[in-house]
């Protein structure tokens, strides 16, 4: 019985002689310092400096425009981008912070900073589940630190945190409608 070996054209002569698996050696060796070299932040998509992203039906006024504007320049400087939302019941705005440069937002945040991700804060914003009222406890420290912070920086630029949610923050001065404490029938 014959035996059959496989003809390979190895890329270069000192290689010839090695295992099957060294051969390739070469090749994940190019792709790993490419991977090495491109630059982490080319994964998280760009964002203009200093946006902020709104979505209607908010009904915004100039002023809680401009301190929006606030402390998305405040957070862009720390690694982190500001989301807020005003949904149509109202009520106050839905604010989320997303880390787009982890080294610069661990001065000032704790816990899991990939860039892309939203900040800990221990539940999703803009859900209302059981542990994301403002003064929940149970959580990690960083999760309570993290909302700490996020309420000393909103308060800073006129913005109160809401007892329902660590999410959700009124301007101060703003009349905020709750749909659930508002009697539709009377108007």
């Amino acid at each position: 019985m014959q035996r059959f070996e496989p003809h390979v054209f190895p890329s270069s002569t000192a290689l010839a002689g090695a295992p099957v698996g060294l051969r390739w050696l070469p090749l994940a060796l190019a792709l790993l310092m490419a991977a090495c070299v491109h630059s982490p932040q080319a994964a998280v998509p760009e964002l203009q400096p200093a946006e902020v992203h709104v979505a209607s039906p908010c009904r915004e006024t100039p002023s809680a425009r401009a301190a929006l504007q606030r402390v998305g320049q405040e957070l862009q400087a720390q690694g982190m981008v500001l989301q807020a939302t005003c949904p149509a019941t109202g009520g106050g705005w839905v604010v989320q912070v997303r880390v787009v440069d982890g080294m610069k937002a661990s001065k000032v945040v704790r816990g899991p900073l990939a860039d892309g991700h939203d900040v800990d804060m221990g539940t999703p914003a803009g859900a209302a589940l059981a542990g994301a009222e403002s003064a929940a406890q149970g959580f990690s420290p960083d999760v309570l630190h993290n909302r700490a912070w996020l309420r000393a920086t909103m308060a800073r630029h006129q913005f109160e945190n809401t007892p329902d949610a660590w999410w959700h923050y009124a301007l101060r001065g703003a009349a905020t409608v709750h749909t659930a404490d508002a009697d539709l029938a009377a108007r």
